[in-house]
């Protein structure tokens, strides 16, 4: 990769040349779902003198905005490929369903994270670009988001890329079925809307050293602009969220919804992965035998923060797949 930003030039890069490429190409907008309920989101073109390649859709994950995925944004639109991403529900920019700004909340994952999503796709992508091959990458929340629009909606993107799905939450030692009976039992005596346990308001105190990155620079980058930016300072969800969560996760990856994905999948696995069960992953891959996959080592959960090698790798194998 001759355009990739290495981890001593990131933070200068995106202050300046890489900040004037994405703003040159970018539009924002906000898709109303609702009657005042509005998702921001982004819509790059790739240059016109380069033929385009498709569009990708970029899902973010747990507690993330879209500007955490400029870097990745920049390589894409470099190689011809139009990128439309939002930031959720509850996340960044777009509108709140609880008072609590740094509160995460959901109802129904699949009827709202992957509804808004299908939103996105009819509304923008496809209005945007009629004629070109769509195709999804979703990290962690994300990526359970991605797998579940597979399975809900076939036959609209070409090709799927996760990057540590959420198929599972690690939850300190509390197996599922506990968490989820805990989480369901405060939704029905009215707390739902309690941050779960270990969850609480932005702090601005997370430190590289127990973060889910392997690149300081990275971490950097996103922390410094977390630590500035109101609407980026995001907490942690509530029972109503993780009752819903655990629920599409486990969705996510049984044997009947598997079942329904179609298109050519590629799976990554961080090795060092902090918060998605690593059994999840092998009943998703021993449901759909047919995605590719690759586990890397000495990566955290998100792996497209990692360090210089494996990123360049990692770019290599999604640029190879599409």
């Amino acid at each position: 990769m001759n355009d990739f930003i290495p981890d001593n030039r990131l933070i200068e890069f995106f202050r300046q040349d890489g900040k004037r490429f994405l703003d040159a190409h970018r539009q924002t907008g906000k898709l109303f779902v609702a009657p005042g309920k509005g998702l921001y989101y982004e819509l790059y073109r790739a240059d016109e003198c380069t033929a385009p390649n498709g569009v990708l859709i970029l899902c973010h994950g747990y507690t993330e905005t879209c500007t955490k995925y400029h870097e990745m944004i920049y390589y894409f639109l470099r190689r011809g490929y139009h990128v439309l991403t939002c930031d959720h529900r509850g996340h960044g920019r777009s509108f709140r369903e609880v008072k609590n700004p740094h509160k995460i909340h959901a109802k129904d994952f699949d009827a709202e994270y992957v509804g808004d999503l299908h939103l996105l796709v009819h509304r923008v992508a496809k209005v945007a670009f009629p004629s070109l091959p769509l195709y999804l990458y979703g990290h962690s929340m994300g990526g359970c988001i991605a797998a579940r629009y597979m399975e809900l909606h076939p036959g609209v993107f070409s090709r799927c890329i996760l990057s540590s799905p959420m198929f599972g939450i690690k939850t300190g030692g509390v197996p599922d079925i506990l968490a989820l009976a805990l989480a369901r039992f405060m939704k029905l005596v009215g707390l739902g809307h309690c941050y779960t346990i270990g969850q609480h308001d932005f702090y601005g105190d997370e430190v590289f050293e127990q973060s889910c990155t392997t690149s300081r620079a990275r971490f950097d980058r996103y922390n410094n602009l977390r630590l500035e930016t109101p609407e980026f300072m995001l907490g942690g969800g509530d029972y109503s969220w993780l009752h819903t969560a655990l629920k599409a996760a486990a969705r996510a990856v049984s044997k009947r919804e598997t079942a329904k994905i179609k298109a050519p999948l590629l799976l990554f696995e961080a090795e060092d992965d902090a918060y998605v069960p690593r059994r999840r992953i092998k009943a998703f891959r021993k449901n759909l035998p047919s995605a590719e996959y690759h586990r890397w080592r000495g990566t955290k959960h998100e792996i497209y923060n990692s360090g210089d090698t494996v990123l360049r790798a990692y770019y290599r194998e999604i640029f190879r797949f599409l």
